[in-house]
């Protein structure tokens, strides 16, 4: 297990903020990313407001998988930290098969164009999510001096740049995208 610190923020000028990151930082690679979300009926992540886990297969050139991920939420409702369980997927097709015949359901599907940054302590990606927008993660690459110290350190990081950005509480991709998809029927 993986234990995920992040700061996702909605972006409105992606350009000028590529730009600010290949001053702090060193661009990495750019990956095209379809993660598809499942359920079960007798287990719909996405019933429960906020979702608090995910199962997904992601579809990524040379390096697919299959994540399992828990969420934990503070009392305000903001995220706090994510467990990540997460292994390669050699033929993810396969593992969407295989998921199908014991009954899951596919309920979502992000697509994205990610640009990766390093930029020290944090991963940083800038992420054209089909539907969404564009949005940028700020990922602490270590948990040093426990969650609230390393959350405070991503949003110090992202303060750094000077850049115009919204933090929503109803963050996470699948969890947008399905809400979206939900007021639209």
């Amino acid at each position: 297990m993986h234990q995920e610190v992040e700061i996702q923020a909605k972006i409105k000028n992606l350009k000028e903020v590529e730009k600010k990151l290949n001053k702090v930082g060193k661009f990495i690679k750019t990956r095209k990313q379809i993660d598809k979300y499942f359920i079960t009926l007798q287990n719909d992540f996405f019933a429960k407001e906020p979702p608090i886990e995910y199962l997904r297969v992601r579809y990524e050139e040379g390096k697919s998988h299959l994540n399992y991920s828990f969420l934990h939420f503070r009392k305000d409702g903001w995220l706090d930290v994510t467990d990540e369980y997460e292994t390669l997927v050699e033929k993810p097709e396969i593992a969407e098969q295989i998921f199908r015949k014991i009954g899951l359901i596919n309920i979502v599907t992000v697509q994205k164009i990610r640009k990766y940054f390093d930029c020290g302590k944090f991963e940083v990606t800038l992420d054209q999510v089909k539907g969404l927008g564009n949005f940028m993660e700020v990922e602490a690459k270590k948990v040093e001096g426990g969650v609230i110290k390393t959350r405070n350190a991503c949003m110090d990081f992202l303060n750094s740049l000077n850049i115009k950005y919204n933090i929503e509480k109803d963050a996470g991709y699948p969890r947008m995208l399905y809400k979206k998809l939900k007021n639209k029927k």
